[in-house]
């Protein structure tokens, strides 16, 4: 399966981050960037981006990258630091591929507002496994 159906599959596939809002915008070998487009409901009480949303916003950019090979891949970690307010319209999360060796991955997503502030910053650990992504 190429980038293009992982990217299709994903975006079918993926209920929770559909409710959520969350666009998969592209996905390349060990990368892929997602997008949030900010509504009322993705606010805490301060009107800043819940954490929850930015979370979920990083974990689906990490796991688009980590299925680009077509494969189904399985988080085994995250690790995320809140750096800034998530303030604005837009979030963006681009996640990348750092290292690869046998069946574990290890990828960097960073979200950002549409100015560029870092928001988040995501160490993530995948599990790749050698079923294909269209038989899940």
């Amino acid at each position: 399966m190429d980038c293009d159906g992982v990217k299709a599959l994903l975006e079918e596939k993926n209920a929770f981050g559909k409710l959520v809002g969350v666009e998969i915008v592209s996905v390349s070998p060990g990368a892929a960037t997602c997008r949030l487009a900010v509504r009322d409901e993705h606010k805490n009480p301060f009107g800043t981006v819940n954490a929850g949303a930015i979370y979920t916003l990083a974990e689906t950019a990490f796991g688009a990258a980590a299925n680009s090979c077509g494969n189904a891949a399985l988080a085994v970690n995250l690790s995320i630091a809140y750096l800034n307010p998530g303030t604005g319209t837009v979030l963006t999360a681009r996640a990348e591929e750092l290292s690869a060796g046998g069946r574990m991955a290890t990828y960097s997503v960073r979200v950002t507002d549409e100015s560029g502030t870092l928001v988040a910053d995501v160490q993530a650990m995948g599990y790749r496994t050698k079923k294909p992504l269209e038989d899940i």
